[in-house]
């Protein structure tokens, strides 16, 4: 399912819940990934840049699948979220029903916590195309790649974020323990991409 932005921003401002922070986090990933695309698309185009048009091909189709990836997540993300509001509105009248609304509590709080999780895997994977888009890309684009960046930035941090608030309500230690453990790895990933985008800003007068 891909995302028509007109309604979802009129249904992220409605004060229903959902779509919310981490829907909208998939979606930054998504215009992330549009930009990354593009500016591959672009450079393309141009039949002066020789050197890597091979690895910018794949870079502009890889771009392009996770763009299709990120608005699919940001649809799960949305049904993760009125799960566990589904969950809590169970009813707690008698032993059994409490013991039935605290099990699908844990299942709705863990896959509210595991498509973020995705979001995560799939932004790392997205800036993980940086260095050869900064090294064969149109370098008048830099402005470009940046504030896709930093729209893939927004997203990981977002999507962290939304895993993190939900296992501090899973009670299964090895699954929370797992969950942090791909998020650090991830930001680690991440940030050491980063400071090739600065150099190539700063030398295009660009603060990054």
């Amino acid at each position: 399912m891909k995302v028509d932005l007109n309604p979802f921003i009129e249904n992220l401002r409605a004060p229903t819940g959902a779509p919310g922070g981490g829907a909208a986090s998939a979606v930054s990933g998504a215009l992330g990934c549009a930009l990354y695309q593009m500016v591959a698309g672009v450079t393309l185009s141009l039949p002066r840049f020789t050197e890597g048009r091979e690895r910018l091909a794949e870079i502009e189709k890889e771009a392009s699948r996770l763009c299709d990836e990120f608005q699919s997540l940001s649809a799960k993300d949305t049904e993760a979220y009125l799960a566990v509001e589904a969950a809590m509105k169970m009813p707690r009248n008698t032993p059994e029903e409490k013991a039935a609304r605290r099990d699908a509590m844990q299942e709705a709080f863990r896959g509210a916590t595991l498509v973020p999780l995705e979001v995560v895997d799939a932004t790392v994977s997205a800036l993980s195309l940086l260095p050869d888009l900064l090294k064969y890309g149109n370098p008048n684009a830099i402005t470009d790649v940046a504030v896709g960046t930093l729209l893939l930035e927004a997203a990981r941090k977002g999507a962290a974020m939304n895993a993190e608030i939900n296992l501090g309500s899973i009670k299964d230690e090895e699954f929370v323990k797992q969950s942090r453990m791909k998020l650090w790895d991830a930001a680690d990933k991440a940030e050491s991409l980063l400071p090739a985008l600065r150099e190539a800003a700063k030398t295009a007068g660009v603060t990054f």
